[in-house]
């Protein structure tokens, strides 16, 4: 049974902290599901003041090989990064266990995290190398891959409903169409490629906890 394990830990135990807390007002996400064992975060979104302030520091550190610019929309921009064989802890351990991370978000002072195990022993044994490496972990959450939230949010992150239910309002599922991607984009500050990440993830997330049952 898969288990879903949601955590933060302070920025500078994982990669891009140093950038991070160097340029408080950006915050950066993950832009799409990926397996950890050869690239942790090899594309992600970032967005907030003086971006190229914030990717020459990127690029300064020492665990960094590559930067470079795959798209960008007003102040987000979307970077592919290529990591060297020097890896933060953290990081080390997440590949180790062979989680996979579903969700990723950083900014000045903390990392969220929702990453995903194949059992309970992965999990604590996750939990027990970190703990050995003395990093800082707050579990927000633990729980099965099918389980429901008794609020019914279904286990979305409050980015995910935002954008579900804006979707939502202004028509976009409707047939045809009453917004636009890239309309709806423009409402939520977003580019349409995070919108549209961000829906097909949303949507797999409530496609596994309705439809999908463990056997």
């Amino acid at each position: 049974m898969s288990i879903i394990a949601e955590f933060t830990t302070p920025a500078g135990e994982f990669a891009l902290g140093d950038a991070l807390a160097a340029h408080p007002d950006v915050r950066v996400e993950l832009e799409k599901v990926v397996p950890t064992r050869k690239q942790i975060l090899p594309f992600f979104w970032a967005w907030g003041n003086d971006l190229d302030a914030f990717a020459e520091t990127v690029r300064d550190q020492s665990l960094v090989e590559s930067l470079e610019v795959v798209d960008g929309v007003d102040d987000q921009i979307l970077y592919r990064v290529e990591w060297s064989d020097v890896m933060t802890d953290l990081g080390r351990i997440i590949r180790q266990t062979d989680a996979t991370v579903l969700e990723a978000s950083g900014q000045s002072d903390t990392w969220q995290f929702e990453l995903r195990f194949a059992s309970n022993e992965r999990v604590r044994s996750f939990q027990a190398d970190c703990t050995d490496h003395d990093i800082s972990l707050e579990l927000r959450r633990l729980h099965s891959l099918t389980e429901i939230d008794t609020d019914d949010k279904y286990d979305l992150t409050s980015e995910q409903r935002d954008t579900l239910l804006t979707a939502l309002e202004h028509g976009y599922f409707e047939e045809p169409r009453d917004i636009t991607l890239e309309e709806l984009s423009e409402r939520l500050g977003l580019s349409p490629t995070a919108v549209s990440g961000r829906m097909r993830r949303a949507e797999a997330k409530l496609i596994t906890r309705t439809l999908v049952t463990d056997t």
